[in-house]
């Protein structure tokens, strides 16, 4: 009689251990691995804090989500127990090493989780070609799901994830990202105050955003020498659409803002002529006149949706100059 065999059963997914600051510093002292303060390694140990980030963005079985800078792999293992796929980029391959020490002991949900190691950008205004296909694949695996932006973003690169998501064809539906307090509220600055810049304009033309809470240094480690902020994105899709040309808004916009505190008329009128002042001073005197702006109109005092109408009649009227 032949002995009998039972198929061992299938082992159950280890979940990955809470990343508290003591667990860090022993585990990175196990591998050896350094801090790299030239990439912003500053790691989220407050979990609740963590939490709260993934929370708020309400990530759904169907989502894609883009996470830039996995660190350890805490909040890629949290996205990939949610969401339908996760594009994760790490630029330390040590790091992205360590992501992937998590993901495996996740089991099955890790395998969702689409690691690229290397810069996420290819340049301050453009994503790497392996991180946009990457996305590219995720969302046409799940089409009818929507795109995320949820991540601790390192400092240094903040700006140019969200602004070149923002420029894409399709941007994210909502964002919810951990960035440096004074970042976030120039994000959401408004008309008149010291932070409203052309990066207000940009994101505010297209989306209404929120500080849902200012992160302390504790809450990192190591500890940063400012404070933080969980800042929520959402797009809104009517008023982006209310832009006819993005690229052009866009460049109008940093275009303005280079002279915020000069007069405006002066500032479009240099923009619209050259050397031509006469030729600029015409187009400026129709578009003040059709925008009902005063003659002491500066960039800094004027909303991200009249910024719109502006570069809208400006563009118009330039043409109509030839």
């Amino acid at each position: 009689m032949e002995p009998e065999h039972s198929n061992p059963e299938p082992q159950a997914p280890v979940t990955p251990p809470r990343q508290t600051a003591a667990y860090l510093k022993k585990w990175f002292a196990e591998v050896g691995f350094t801090i790299d303060a030239r990439r912003g390694q500053n790691f989220l140990i407050d979990l609740n804090l963590l939490d709260l980030l993934v929370r708020s963005a309400a990530i759904e079985p169907t989502d894609v989500v883009l996470e830039v800078g996995a660190g350890s792999g805490t909040l890629t293992t949290r996205l990939a127990m949610l969401a339908g796929r996760v594009v994760s980029a790490e630029i330390d391959h040590r790091l992205a090493q360590l992501t992937r020490e998590q993901l495996l002991m996740l089991g099955p949900p890790g395998d969702k989780v689409a690691l690229v190691e290397g810069d996420a950008l290819r340049s301050k205004h453009v994503f790497s070609a392996a991180v946009t296909e990457a996305i590219a694949e995720a969302r046409n695996a799940l089409p009818q799901g929507r795109f995320l932006l949820v991540a601790n973003l390192p400092y240094c690169v903040a700006t140019p994830v969200i602004s070149n998501l923002l420029a894409m064809p399709q941007p994210f539906d909502v964002a919810c990202v951990t960035i440096q307090r004074e970042l976030a509220e120039r994000i959401c600055a408004t008309p008149g105050t010291s932070d409203y810049s052309a990066l207000s304009v940009w994101i505010g033309s297209q989306c209404r955003s929120e500080i849902v809470r200012v992160l302390p240094p504790s809450a990192f480690w190591p500890r940063p020498k400012v404070d933080s902020a969980i800042l929520r994105i959402e797009v809104e899709p009517a008023r982006r659409a209310g832009i006819a040309d993005l690229e052009r808004f866009h460049s109008f916009v940093r275009d303005v803002f280079c002279h915020r505190r000069k007069l405006l008329r002066g500032v479009l009128a240099r923009m619209a002529g050259g050397r031509d002042q006469a030729k600029g001073r015409a187009i400026v005197d129709q578009v003040f006149a059709e925008m009902g702006l005063g003659p002491q109109a500066r960039a800094e005092e004027i909303a991200a949706d009249d910024f719109v109408r502006l570069e809208a009649t400006y563009a118009r009227i330039r043409a109509q100059f030839g």
